[in-house]
């Protein structure tokens, strides 16, 4: 199964960190965001990624063209409709996934590879994404996306200002091909952005289903704002500090 990776947006919320800089490219204890996306995604046994550019997309293409990306096989994907929302970077992939089923993350979320590794153990015959039921506390409930799930474990209710929830979305998907579909309707007739939020509403309007995989427990960070920044580089530095046992130099 093929990767997707969002990292076209601008950023805006990050500004001015994001006026010369795609946010992918900020340093989160000496690497870039993006850096730890790939990472998991090899990790959690990926061999092919499209990462989808938009902003700044010189940079960031760069960059890819010459990190070994943890020996995965990087394809740099141009969305020429970023600014209509992240929803157009999945569709913009559709050619590098081609008629299978894929795996989209997104840039600016730092996230282990057992979330990917989870996702996959799910059938793959279905729309899934991650959501963490434990979430309490931290930056990610400062403006999170929220689910409302049924006895299922499916996604009736999605967004930002739901009042009543059971998780919190990760950001994670797996996608079935017939998604396109449903982003052309998107891109045709609707006025607004075309977000992964508006994709996902639609589909469960339209009776596909939208499944979960709970991975609450596994460590995840959305990056969005300077303060999300702050929070990330504190916590992965605790992180990388060695674990010295009581008796044990």
């Amino acid at each position: 199964m093929k990767g997707v990776i969002v990292a076209a947006g601008l950023g805006l919320r990050l500004s001015p960190l994001t006026e010369n800089c795609p946010k992918p490219l900020l340093l989160v204890q000496g690497r870039p965001l993006i850096d730890y996306t790939i990472e998991a995604f090899a990790r959690a046994g990926f061999e092919e990624l499209g990462v989808v550019l938009g902003h700044n997309e010189e940079m960031l293409g760069c960059y890819l063209r010459e990190s070994l990306n943890h020996g995965v096989a990087v394809c740099c994907v141009h969305n020429e409709q970023y600014q209509r929302g992240n929803g157009t970077s999945v569709y913009a992939a559709r050619a590098f996934v081609g008629s299978e089923p894929f795996v989209v993350s997104m840039a600016d979320h730092l996230i282990s590879p057992q979330i990917l590794s989870a996702l996959l153990a799910r059938p793959c015959d279905r729309h899934i994404l991650c959501v963490d039921r434990e979430m309490k506390d931290g930056p990610a409930l400062d403006d999170p996306t929220k689910v409302w799930l049924d006895t299922q474990g499916r996604v009736r209710r999605i967004g930002k200002r739901l009042k009543r929830w059971h998780a919190v979305d990760v950001g994670v998907f797996l996608f079935q091909p017939r998604v396109f579909s449903y982003i052309e309707d998107l891109l045709e007739h609707a006025n607004g952005p075309c977000s992964i939020t508006a994709l996902a509403r639609h589909m469960i309007a339209c009776g596909d289903e939208l499944h979960t995989s709970d991975v609450s427990g596994a460590f995840w960070l959305d990056v969005d704002t300077p303060h999300d920044l702050v929070y990330a580089r504190r916590v992965l530095a605790l992180r990388a500090r060695p674990v010295h046992l009581e008796g044990v130099p």
